[in-house]
C-alpha cells in the first residue's frame, strides 16, 4: 500500500512538471505576435521574392534590383521588430546583418541601410522613396507602400 501511494505521488508530481512545461512553452507561442511582412514603395518591380533574394537586400549584397536602386530601412538593431524579422523572416541574427553591413560600408562596395525610428517612420519613408524596401509587424495600409510576399525556397 505504501508503494502505491508513493507512486501516485509521483505520477501527480509528473503531471504538474508537464503541465508546467506546457503553460511555459505552448502559451506564449499561441500568444506570439504574426511575424513581421516585407514591404516596398509602389513602383517595386514584383510582388513576391525568395528567401535568398531578400537576404541579400538586406545584407545590401544587392543594390539594384531589376534596374530599380534599392533603398533599404530597418529598425535600431534593439528593436524587437528588427530582431523578429531579422530571425524569423531572414533566418539569421541581427548581429550577422550588422557585421554584413559593415562589411559593404567599410569596403567602400556600398551604402549601409537608413535606419528608422518607428513603425510609422517606416511606412511613410518607403513610401516616399522609389525603390525603398521595409518590414513592419501588423496591418500595412499606407499610400504608397505594398507588401511583397515570400515565395517558397
Amino acid at each position: 500500500m505504501a508503494g502505491d501511494d508513493r507512486f501516485f505521488r509521483e505520477l501527480r508530481a509528473a503531471g504538474l512538471v508537464c503541465l508546467l512545461l506546457a503553460v511555459l512553452f505552448v502559451a506564449p507561442a499561441a500568444n506570439a505576435a504574426p511575424p513581421p511582412v516585407v514591404i516596398a514603395h509602389e513602383s517595386f518591380p514584383d510582388n513576391s521574392i525568395t528567401p535568398p533574394m531578400l537576404r541579400a537586400i538586406f545584407s545590401m549584397r544587392l543594390q539594384t534590383f531589376q534596374g530599380e536602386r534599392l533603398t533599404v530601412f530597418v529598425l535600431d538593431s534593439r528593436h524587437p521588430d528588427h530582431e523578429a524579422f531579422s530571425k524569423e523572416v531572414l533566418g539569421v541574427f541581427p548581429y550577422q546583418l550588422q557585421n554584413a553591413w559593415n562589411r559593404v560600408i567599410y569596403s567602400g562596395t556600398g551604402r549601409g541601410p537608413v535606419t528608422v525610428e518607428s513603425r510609422q517612420e517606416m511606412l511613410r519613408r518607403v513610401g516616399q522613396t522609389p525603390g525603398g524596401v521595409g518590414y513592419v509587424t501588423g496591418p500595412v495600409d499606407h499610400p504608397g507602400v505594398r507588401v511583397v510576399s515570400m515565395e517558397a525556397r
